[in-house]
């Protein structure tokens, strides 16, 4: 066999296969999995146990085409090895250092043109790495074999590279630890007592202006809240979910000062409300979305609700939780005209997760649980009930009309899908009465934060809507100055048979100040603290107090 045929000649395309496809589809992902570790469900084991799989795949169909190329001809293996070679460092450093100005991937429909500097930038840097690389085989001409000792030495010297950050990033993020294996399951939803029962329904992103702007332009979605006092002027916690939920459920505060993974122990741990509904007996069920929930889902505390069930490690389709994982690489590494295709809602690796037989687990999807509303019967139980259930409410996008049909991201609208909320609620306290555990349950109708869509910082005024155990009255607003600081008491006074209007201390016209921590998406690590000093929804007098809070 002539050497200059053989396999040994394949060095610069092996190692460059090698290179490549590491850094594809187990360098990326696993980068992904440890700097947001509070994003996904799966760990570290699972996620390599499919990846690994599909990196020595790519890495010997890539090395087989070398050796095609090789076998045709020296010439055309050089050109693909530099071609070759140019696309892997032009997505190297398209994942890694052009990545800051890239749209949040939240589900809300993305507008290419608002980012037309990345394009630029793309464009710029694939232009600049193909030339350079050019210039180089150029000055490698007579001596074909110091290019590729070149390629061979750069992919191996990255791919160390690689390793090594993969180490750090391991170690800093407790990226070799097991998650537990729990899930978020629909068991017991519409189980109600037939003694007490406490239910808070959270609607996400509803804002309490434009709810109230609904309900004074159409009086009969106002009957939907017969028996409940509506307090409009709230000032919420934080602006998205993650931070939320666990203040609406706790009262302890996360400013930065530990991970938020410790925090949200101690927190729960600590809660004065779910230790006061465990020392009245209460079974608890907590219907929270896996994305936002997965924190909770630790061997210390979630015993305590009876939905959250253990579940058999792995996933259930090995070929759709690889080609989201290799959507996602897309998303942060191709050249920027060819991100849109890669587009993927991080959500979808939930529906991968295995869940005990007969369960079902839990989507905060408002279609499903509307279907579970209509569908589901309503059983019983002696003892007492907590039920805390999140839907996707007003969020993004807008998919829902008013009869909670799903329609076009460009037909639907804000309020179309908080018509599908004002739907949802009507149909779930309808088959409460129904049912009869209406009169005998405290409702709290709320939502996590507010939204406005043409500011994002305007997220500081959700709705809240209460009725306690027996109250029948019209429906009546209360403008007093309420905080999600305030939940804790209150919820105690309701559980201790306290009735809508006598629940807070604040009052209509009272002067107070309110505070509100505010970030940006996917900027948690740092957050300011703002105290409302007028009505909740009124920007302009949120005042900034100068106090960060940086991780």
């Amino acid at each position: 066999m002539d050497k200059k045929s053989g396999i040994c000649n394949l060095n610069g395309g092996i190692w460059l296969s090698v290179a490549a496809c590491f850094m594809l589809f187990l360098y990326a992902p696993l980068e992904l999995l440890f700097t947001n570790q509070d994003e996904f469900w799966f760990d570290t084991y699972i996620l390599v146990s499919v990846m690994l799989a599909v990196f020595a795949a790519a890495c010997v169909f890539s090395i087989l085409v070398f050796a095609l190329l090789r076998r045709i001809s020296v010439k055309i293996y050089q050109i693909g090895l530099t071609l070759y070679f140019i696309v892997f460092l032009c997505l190297y450093a398209q994942g890694n250092f052009l990545t800051a100005g890239l749209p949040p991937l939240d589900g809300e429909t993305i507008d290419w043109s608002l980012y037309a500097a990345e394009r630029v930038k793309s464009l710029f840097l694939w232009g600049g790495v193909t030339a350079l690389v050019l210039v180089g085989r150029r000055l490698c001409r007579h001596r074909k074999e110091l290019f590729e000792k070149a390629v061979r030495l750069i992919c191996i010297c990255m791919t160390l590279m690689l390793c090594v950050t993969l180490l750090m990033l391991a170690a800093a993020n407790d990226g070799f630890a097991k998650k537990p294996n729990l899930c978020v399951t629909t068991k017991n939803m519409f189980q109600m007592s037939e003694d007490t029962n406490f239910v808070i329904l959270v609607l996400d992103a509803v804002d309490a202006q434009v709810m109230e702007s609904m309900l004074e332009n159409t009086p009969a979605y106002q009957d939907i809240f017969t028996d409940f006092t509506f307090y409009d002027n709230v000032v919420g916690a934080y602006p998205y979910t993650k931070y939320c939920v666990p203040y609406i459920l706790t009262g302890q505060w996360y400013e930065n000062k530990t991970e938020f993974g410790e925090y949200e122990a101690a927190a729960y741990a600590a809660s004065p409300f779910l230790a006061a509904l465990e020392e009245k007996g209460y079974g608890m069920g907590l219907y929270e979305d896996a994305y936002e929930a997965e924190l909770l889902l630790n061997d210390n505390g979630m015993g305590r609700f009876e939905n959250v069930l253990s579940n058999e490690r792995g996933v259930r389709d090995r070929w759709a939780f690889a080609r989201w994982q290799m959507l996602m690489t897309g998303f942060k590494y191709a050249p920027f005209d060819l991100k849109r295709f890669s587009f993927v809602n991080p959500n979808a690796f939930n529906e991968l997760k295995i869940i005990p037989d007969g369960e079902k687990l839990f989507t905060y999807s408002n279609r499903e649980f509307y279907e579970g509303v209509l569908d589901e019967p309503i059983t019983y139980t002696n003892g007492k009930c907590f039920r805390f259930i999140h839907i996707d409410g007003g969020h993004v996008p807008f998919i829902y009309n008013e009869n909670v049909e799903e329609i076009s991201e460009s037909e639907g609208t804000y309020e179309d899908n908080l018509k599908a909320c004002l739907t949802i609620t009507r149909e779930y306290l309808e088959k409460l009465r129904k049912s009869g555990v209406y009169d005998n349950s405290v409702i709290i109708i709320m939502a996590d934060h507010g939204y406005a869509w043409e500011d994002i910082y305007a997220r500081q005024n959700p709705i809240l809507f209460v009725k306690g155990v027996g109250e029948s009255h019209e429906f009546r607003v209360s403008d007093a100055p309420i905080s999600f600081e305030d939940f804790q008491e209150a919820y105690q006074r309701l559980l201790d048979g306290a009735d809508s209007s006598s629940i807070f201390d604040w009052k209509s016209g009272d002067a107070r100040e309110r505070r509100f921590l505010f970030h940006e998406y996917l900027k948690e690590d740092h957050m300011v603290e703002y105290m409302q000093t007028g009505q909740a929804h009124d920007e302009t007098t949120m005042r900034e107090t100068g106090r960060v809070y940086e991780r």
